[in-house]
């Protein structure tokens, strides 16, 4: 069964413009923690990916930053940013694997409103393989899926 694109980005603005070749950047507190999706070529202001990004969170991380970018031919420029509490999706009140649908407000580097993203987080616990009695594996609390 084919798996529908979502529509991750809203109304995405360069100068006033609508932008193309757009990509996803996901990472939490410790910067050389990230991910990121392919490039959207053809979805313009409104790009979408069925691709899932998984980012081990590391123990006392805060958030997860969420920044969309739009590709030139010689470097990536931020189009905006959202920072995501860790709380928002990780606590005692949600079950564990719960699927959350969360949608923010992106912000550019002047703090001016920027697109909308829509996204869904699911905690799972780290993968862990047994090797002689030595685990290994992500030295994490918890693995997010976006």
């Amino acid at each position: 069964m084919d798996r529908q694109a979502q529509k991750i980005l809203e109304d995405l603005r360069r100068n006033g413009r609508p932008v193309k070749n757009t990509l996803l950047v996901v990472q939490t507190d410790y910067s050389t923690n990230h991910r990121s999706t392919s490039v959207d070529t053809e979805g313009g202001s409104y790009p979408s990916w069925i691709e899932k990004i998984e980012l081990p969170l590391y123990q006392n991380v805060r958030f997860i930053r969420v920044e969309a970018q739009y590709k030139t031919s010689s470097s990536a420029k931020m189009i905006g940013e959202v920072k995501i509490p860790i709380s928002d999706f990780l606590g005692s009140y949600f079950p564990p694997f719960h699927l959350h649908f969360l949608s923010y407000r992106l912000r550019d580097r002047d703090g001016e409103r920027n697109g909308i993203i829509n996204l869904s987080i699911r905690v799972v616990e780290p993968h862990q393989q047994y090797l002689g009695g030595i685990a290994v594996g992500y030295p994490v609390s918890y693995g997010c899926k976006v």
